[in-house]
């Protein structure tokens, strides 16, 4: 996975993501529980609440293994934004004819 520089990482509460060094437990995966500068996250195999800065978090990184409830949602607003934003095929011919 590549990191976008200045555009921050999109994360949902409920999200499990996978990181790339276990934690002592041994499991790699954690559940997203808190959002903001610092994002919290719990340990799916002890249940440990561990704080990760939001830099730090998109550093250590490895995959989504699922997205939470609201990605769904965010992903259908954007569509829909963008549909709304785009102009109608009838609406293209007649500028590009009128032209």
């Amino acid at each position: 996975m590549t990191v976008r520089r200045g555009v921050p990482l999109e994360l949902f509460l409920g999200d499990v993501v996978r990181l790339r060094k276990p934690h002592p437990c041994g499991g790699y995966d954690w559940t997203v529980v808190r959002l903001g500068a610092d994002i919290g996250l719990r340990c799916i195999g002890c249940n440990r609440r561990v704080l990760l800065s939001r830099r730090e978090l998109e550093l250590r990184l490895k995959l989504f293994v699922s997205r939470g409830p609201n990605y769904e949602n965010e992903a259908r607003d954007q569509a829909d934004e963008s549909s709304n934003d785009a102009p109608a095929a009838s609406e293209t011919t007649a500028t590009s004819l009128a032209s």
